[in-house]
């Protein structure tokens, strides 16, 4: 059988460019205003020196924000992200869908806020043609977002993804692959959404996903890139975003935009 990469289009479903959730949700869902805090009742355990605390995010049991995404291949959509619960040396971020909820956890380090898993957990869920493959992710490195971010200053963060790939034969491809992304500063911008009017950070993000798929005595390539402008309001978060993916037959570019948001 011949190899065909138009088989293998893939809709990516991980969200790794700021601390926003990602849903692997099929179709859309009719966007619903969110009444926050949407919260769960867990213990602070006090930090014992490596300090959460980030100019553009403030990690407080109970903060929550709720959003809104519109043109992704699922369509317009609302969801909150709720911090759940603080350790000594990270936090868990709880999202709410319509009809799911995900975590997330993150660790403090000393030069900022890492990402642990992916939106939802460890797997990165991949639909090729209607066939869902899930890929578990390992060696994480790098930072999701620095504790001091300066003019221009750019960073990293990487991670490989291992798993197997559905083939219209129904037989499982074992796959191996890497999600990369390098991420920079490019200035300042006060910015307007249905919460309101911030002065704002903007982060600018180039993401590669590349996974290797067996086929024959070769591994056959499929690269997939995307890019982002996240924009941060110190001592709020997240505030918009609007991120565009190349896959292939089907790009597209979502915006991101805060509703409403409860810092304790």
């Amino acid at each position: 059988m011949r190899f065909t990469r138009k088989i293998f289009y893939l809709t990516i479903t991980v969200c790794l460019t700021s601390l926003a959730a990602c849903s692997n949700i099929e179709g859309g869902s009719e966007a619903q205003p969110i009444i926050l805090p949407y919260t769960q009742q867990t213990s602070v355990i006090p930090n014992m020196g490596r300090s959460c605390d980030n100019p553009l995010y403030p990690v407080r049991q109970g903060a929550s924000w709720a959003y809104i995404n519109s043109g992704g291949p699922n369509g317009t959509f609302v969801y909150s992200d709720t911090i759940s619960a603080v350790r000594a040396d990270g936090f868990t971020i709880t999202s709410q869908f319509a009809n799911l909820t995900r975590t997330q956890d993150w660790s403090c380090e000393l030069d900022g806020l890492k990402a642990l898993e992916l939106g939802g957990g460890t797997t990165a869920s991949i639909t090729a043609q209607g066939m869902t493959a899930e890929f578990t992710t390992s060696d994480i490195t790098g930072t999701s977002l620095p504790l001091n971010i300066t003019s221009g200053l750019q960073w990293q963060y990487n991670l490989k993804i291992q798993g197997s790939i559905p083939m219209p034969t129904e037989q499982q491809i074992q796959s191996d692959g890497t999600y990369s992304i390098i991420m920079q500063e490019i200035g300042a911008e006060t910015v307007t959404v249905p919460a309101g009017t911030f002065d704002t950070v903007k982060i600018q993000a180039s993401s590669t996903v590349e996974i290797l798929v067996p086929f024959g005595n070769e591994n056959v390539p499929m690269k997939y890139s995307g890019t982002s402008i996240t924009w941060y309001a110190p001592g709020v978060g997240y505030v918009k975003s609007i991120e565009s993916w190349d896959l292939g037959s089907a790009p597209y570019t979502a915006t991101t935009e805060l509703q409403t948001y409860v810092i304790p």
